[in-house]
């Protein structure tokens, strides 16, 4: 009996807590922190990856951007990352689904590798189908001249958990390379619960961001990154 309640008091207390944060020793503990977190460890289609362009094949699908100008957008620092949560109606069109845009995410330095080359920042806008499909959509952004659709995000940035500021006239489109020639693949969130069979597409062409738009994030959410995970015997396709 005594081994039965405590049993159940660890499983209590791991569905109770569910903390975890970008921390080397803490994202290697990230499956114990709950229950539901169990993939973040046993899964075999985690993200983000390392893409090796030698391996990469042909065969990737076209998609269609359907992105409307938000009049405003609320800007949040929540679980380490700087969130946006953009107006309903802006959507990806892709192998025969339209994928709303719910979220867009911005982790500094970016996740996903090219060839163990890892850019400064990558913004990933989260998508979801009327079926609750995922995909996400990531531009890496390198050293370059300022972005003027950034200098709104980083003037004023949140600097406490929680807490948001409005930001006006934002377009998603300017932060966006003209060529969308991608990498697609399959994966999962890069945060807990860490789900899979999530699409993603990382787009090629890296877009501009400056040192100082780059500081004013990563000075207050520090590094947000999830550390490489196994490909497996996935395919990534160009």
């Amino acid at each position: 009996m005594r081994i039965l309640m405590c049993i159940c008091a660890f499983v209590i207390c791991a569905n109770a807590n569910g903390k975890w944060d970008y921390g080397m020793n803490m994202q290697e503990g990230w499956a114990n922190a709950d229950l539901t977190y169990r993939g973040c460890k046993e899964g075999n289609q985690q993200s983000p990856i390392n893409i090796a362009t030698k391996n990469v094949r042909q065969g990737a699908l076209e998609f269609v951007l359907k992105y409307l100008p938000a009049k405003g957008v609320n800007v949040e620092l929540k679980d380490y990352v700087f969130t946006i949560t953009y107006p309903q109606g802006s959507y990806l069109e892709f192998a025969g689904r339209r994928y709303h845009i719910k979220k867009i995410y911005f982790h500094t330095p970016a996740e996903n590798g090219i060839d163990s080359k890892y850019y400064q920042m990558e913004m990933q806008i989260f998508h979801e189908d009327s079926k609750g499909n995922k995909l996400f959509l990531s531009v890496l952004f390198t050293d370059g001249s300022a972005n003027e659709t950034l200098g709104l995000i980083t003037k004023n940035l949140p600097t406490q958990e929680g807490k948001a500021y409005f930001v006006t006239n934002f377009d998603i489109n300017k932060l966006i390379p003209n060529n969308l020639a991608s990498y697609q693949f399959y994966g999962s969130l890069t945060t807990p619960p860490c789900s899979q069979n999530v699409q993603w597409i990382i787009l090629k062409t890296p877009m501009p961001i400056t040192k100082t738009q780059l500081d004013s994030m990563q000075n207050i959410t520090k590094q947000n990154a999830r550390t490489t995970q196994e490909l497996f015997n996935r395919l990534v396709v160009e």
